[in-house]
C-alpha cells in the first residue's frame, strides 16, 4: 500500500526515506519495552538507581509500572508515526508539521530515557538519529518542499466534491 501510495503521488525520494525511517523507528520502539519485560533485572537496576531509597519489597510493582509506562508510551508513539508518515506521504501539510512537532519532542524526550541510565543509550541514540533523519527529509529537500506546496496549492479532489479531507 505504502509503495502504490509514494508512485501514485509522485512523492520524491527524500519523502520516501520516511518510509524505512519509521520501519526501523516502530522497530526500536517496540524492542525497549520488549525488553524491559523480559529483562526484568536489567529493569530492576535501571528503577533501583534512579530510586535508591525504593524498598525492596515495591521493586517488583514498580518494575512492571516501568514496563506498563514504556509499553503504553511506546505503543502510542507507534501509532502516531505511522498515521503521520501515512498522512505526510498524501502531501498534508499538517501531518509534516504534526509529525515535525512529534519527532521533536520524542528527540527530548529520549533524553528521559538516557538519564535512567547508559543501557537505554542505544535506543536513545538509535532514535534520535532516525528523528533528525526524519526532519531533515521533511524540509531540507527542495523536492520535499516542492511536493507539499503543490499540494497546498492543489486543492484534493475530494475537497472539489464536497467530501471531508482525512
Amino acid at each position: 500500500m505504502v509503495v502504490r501510495l509514494c508512485q501514485e503521488k509522485a512523492v520524491p525520494a527524500p519523502l520516501r526515506l520516511l518510509v524505512p525511517a519509521a520501519i526501523v523507528l516502530v522497530a526500536v520502539y517496540v524492542a525497549l519495552p520488549l525488553l524491559m519485560a523480559i529483562d526484568r533485572d536489567f529493569t530492576g537496576a535501571s528503577v533501583m538507581r534512579g530510586n535508591p531509597g525504593l524498598d525492596p519489597a515495591h521493586l517488583d510493582f514498580a518494575i512492571n509500572a516501568a514496563v506498563t509506562y514504556a509499553v503504553v508510551l511506546h505503543a502510542l508513539d507507534v501509532v502516531l508515526v505511522i498515521w503521520f508518515v501515512l498522512k505526510a506521504l498524501k502531501g498534508r501539510h499538517w501531518a509534516r508539521v504534526a509529525l515535525t512537532v512529534y519527532l521533536i519532542v520524542a528527540t527530548l524526550a529520549g533524553f528521559v530515557s538516557a538519564a535512567a541510565g547508559s543501557e537505554y543509550y542505544w535506543a536513545v541514540i538509535s532514535a534520535d538519529v532516525i528523528h533528525l533523519v526524519m526532519i531533515a527529509a521533511l524540509w531540507l529537500p527542495a523536492s520535499a518542499r516542492a511536493f507539499f506546496a503543490a499540494h497546498r496549492r492543489r486543492p484534493d479532489v475530494a475537497e472539489r466534491v464536497g467530501e471531508p479531507v482525512s
